[in-house]
């Protein structure tokens, strides 16, 4: 083979080696912009990641969030419903998009958001009431799941033994946290000694005066006698949320990161 040969025998491969150097530039610089971007950029994870959420000293965990979540779901598909006629349960529903106008102006995912910690706000206000008067030890969700758990093993222990079970055997959290809110609330409005359960005469007769109260048999508003033991329930249970919605009101929620909410709230629709 000549000299000539040979450099013509050469020429692809040093072509085929300048081609593989200019790739290996190319996907150099690729990784180096996609790594600047991904250092400039929160990732997807991060954004949409459970921020931390506090209740004062208390925080609130990611499955008690959730939790409310899915209960209050269904009051937002209703509310946009009723105001919007807008059918949030479609496949195709986008709870990104802003309806109302001024004050009312919002997006379902936002309103779900401010629903939620509203509702999480009222309980843990009633257990704080519920602490107050040592029902309950404080307002943690992981305590409130741990009795849950105790409750539900001491009901299979007795079904195992053979005993009765009153009442619900095995209960979900949202059963339970029902069944506990409702017992807090009867707890302290049975107990007169305790703040606002106090009534005199006058508070009875005034609430009486100012609500139609009926009884089988009675034509018309039925006689104080007759209702008495009833018109001094409603009064406690009034004053009781009452006293909840002012603990409640005392919980500052103006520094949550609602961004973030909103954005974890938004994964989690799906």
């Amino acid at each position: 083979m000549t000299q000539s040969q040979q450099h013509r025998g050469l020429r692809p491969l040093a072509i085929v080696v300048a081609a593989v150097a200019v790739v290996t530039i190319v996907v150099a610089v690729a990784l180096v912009m996609t790594q600047r971007n991904a250092a400039s950029k929160p990732t997807t994870t991060q954004t949409t990641a459970f921020p931390t959420v506090k209740f004062g000293t208390t925080v609130v965990t990611e499955a008690e969030f959730r939790q409310a979540l899915k209960t209050q779901r269904t009051a937002a598909v209703s509310h946009f419903k009723q105001q919007y006629d807008v059918d949030l349960n479609d496949e195709d529903a986008d709870w990104t998009k802003t309806y109302g106008s001024g004050d009312e102006r919002t997006t379902p995912v936002a309103w779900l958001v401010r629903q939620t910690v509203e509702t999480l706000r009222t309980r843990h206000a009633a257990y704080l009431v519920g602490e107050s008067i040592g029902d309950v030890p404080n307002d943690s969700y992981d305590a409130i799941v741990a009795r849950m758990n105790a409750a539900n093993k001491a009901n299979a222990r007795k079904r195992s033994d053979g005993k009765i079970v009153y009442g619900r055997s095995t209960y979900d959290i949202d059963v339970y946290l029902d069944y506990e809110l409702t017992a807090l609330k009867n707890s302290y409005i049975d107990n007169s000694e305790n703040p606002g359960m106090t009534l005199t005469d006058a508070d009875v007769q005034a609430y009486y005066d100012a609500h139609d109260w009926t009884v089988e048999g009675v034509d018309g508003k039925a006689p104080l006698a007759d209702v008495k033991a009833n018109v001094k329930v409603q009064l406690r249970e009034e004053r009781y949320r009452e006293i909840v919605a002012k603990k409640a009101a005392t919980i500052d929620v103006s520094g949550l990161p609602w961004k973030r909410l909103t954005a974890y709230t938004r994964a989690w629709l799906g």
